[in-house]
């Protein structure tokens, strides 16, 4: 990885971390370094897996044995070798998607954040060669499959086996007592690619609010949706953003003007959309405060408390939160795009739009959005979106591993259905605000009467459609997507 003397810093103090700042460590944005008090507890709480094993207690995982062997105990005169062959024996190739680098750092990060609040009694030279290892240029190639989040034990374990491998980590005798087990034991994949998408999908509703914006500008909507009046009468602090941003976007426009808008009342996919958006602006802040606190949560079991030297076992790793959470926001992503499902075929439909059929020319059999096609595209991806919506926290198999592992929360599903989403739903957003630029360019709107915001939007857009030549070549959606991504909101 490549930093230059400007890179930001942060310290990991095991209580800080957020998404916003693993992402920026991923990506190569930011350092990552251990505060000291965060080195003595790791210290300290390494003394006491020594104490155990030197005094032969029994203790899960450290003195004994994993999972269904948790009953037997393991040599003592070959614990490294018991270590070495438990990360091998976990780290299964599961032939597939293998996930990107950046999210592989990310939960490097995680571990190393989670080793700093000093109850996973790791060694000091694991933490070490964590630390180095985050700053690498390669990361390995670890598959995206194989996690029923209750720990992400196969991912996990194929990165653990890259960094044992390693030759600061063998000349250090690596792995010791423990360490394998609090390599593998964490959420830290699923915490780690979660984030990335958490902090995208707040990113992306404000694409759909201003792409919502547009779409007024482009159907001449009844802004009396969105005034001050009509949200200054209830306490839904989403609401009343969403409005907010929307009156900003719109500052200028001639909608604002009495007799500007078409109805006295819209279809409800417009005149309920900063609802909409404002409850899911909830949700996402939401599911965003339990993986900030979730990646400030120790998943190794068992925990080394420093206070009386114990090893607690205990079923921190459970996911049921984590699923809870993104099994809300997927279903309110998928109502997002489906009421812009339906203003893009409102604008479409001359008894709502008052515009020729599908934005076509007077009286041509040729040309216009629905000549491209877009209405079911746009229709094919709004239903994918649904489906991915669907809730994984009661799609447990039950029996996981010979009874003892008896329930799972499927996090990891839920955060992979949520990235399938996230790639559909920036098309549908491009689409709205597509559609929604041809319209206004149909009404030969006048480019100082539009929202200072979707004046940008328009002349970002207008020339990327084939506007006036449907037809004459295939048209890609890619550039436009591409730009509505790049759009300032």
């Amino acid at each position: 990885m490549q930093y230059d003397k400007q890179t930001p810093t942060t310290e990991l103090t095991g209580d800080m971390l957020t998404c916003e700042v693993l992402v920026a460590i991923s990506k190569g944005q930011m350092h990552a370094s251990l505060s000291e008090a965060a080195t003595q507890r790791i210290a300290e709480s390494r003394k006491h897996v020594d104490k155990i094993v030197n005094e032969r207690r029994p203790a899960y995982g450290i003195t004994t044995g994993v999972g269904s062997q948790k009953d037997h105990q393991i040599d003592m005169e070959a614990v490294a070798l018991y270590n070495r062959r438990l990360v091998k024996g976990h780290a299964t190739r599961v032939p597939g998607p293998s996930y990107d680098p950046s999210i592989v750092r990310g939960a490097l990060v995680v571990l190393l954040n989670g080793f700093a609040k000093g109850g996973s009694g790791v060694t000091p030279e694991l933490t070490k060669i964590l630390k180095q290892k985050i700053s690498a240029s390669e990361m390995p190639t670890i598959d995206a499959s194989g996690s029923v989040s209750a720990s992400d034990l196969v991912p996990l374990a194929q990165t653990a086996d890259w960094l044992l491998s390693s030759e600061d980590a063998e000349s250090a005798g690596l792995p010791k007592a423990k360490e394998t087990l609090s390599l593998i034991n964490w959420n830290a994949f699923t915490l780690s690619e979660g984030a990335q998408h958490i902090t995208e999908l707040l990113r992306l509703l404000d694409v759909y609010t201003l792409a919502l914006a547009t779409t007024y500008e482009g159907f001449r909507s009844n802004l009396d949706a969105i005034a001050e009046p009509v949200n200054a009468l209830h306490r839904r602090g989403g609401q009343s953003k969403v409005a907010a941003d929307l009156r900003a976007h719109l500052k200028g426009s001639a909608l604002w003007q009495s007799g500007a808008s078409r109805f006295l009342q819209d279809p409800l996919s417009f005149r309920t959309a900063s609802q909409i958006h404002g409850a899911t602006f909830e949700c996402f802040k939401s599911l965003e405060s339990v993986w900030n606190s979730e990646l400030n949560t120790v998943n190794d079991n068992p925990i080394i408390d420093r206070a009386d030297g114990r090893a607690y076992s205990h079923g921190n790793m459970d996911t049921t939160r984590f699923t809870l959470a993104l099994d809300t926001a997927r279903q309110a992503l998928a109502k997002v795009v489906d009421v812009s499902g339906e203003r893009i075929h409102k604008q479409q439909w001359p008894v709502f739009s008052g515009l020729p059929i599908g934005l076509s020319e007077e009286d041509s059999a040729t040309g216009g959005v629905q000549f491209l096609n877009l209405g079911h595209i746009s229709s094919s991806l709004i239903t994918s979106v649904k489906i991915w919506a669907t809730p994984h926290l009661l799609n447990s198999v039950g029996q996981v591993a010979d009874g003892v592992e008896d329930t799972a929360s499927h996090a990891m599903h839920a955060v992979h259905d949520l990235k399938r989403q996230l790639d559909a739903s920036w098309k549908i957003a491009a689409l709205e605000m597509l559609v929604a630029v041809w319209a206004i360019h149909r009404r030969k709107l006048p480019l100082d009467e539009l929202g200072k915001d979707v004046r940008e939007v328009y002349q970002t857009l207008l020339p990327l459609l084939p506007i006036g030549h449907e037809g004459d070549a295939v048209f890609d959606l890619a550039e436009v997507i591409a730009a509505v991504k790049a759009i300032r909101v």
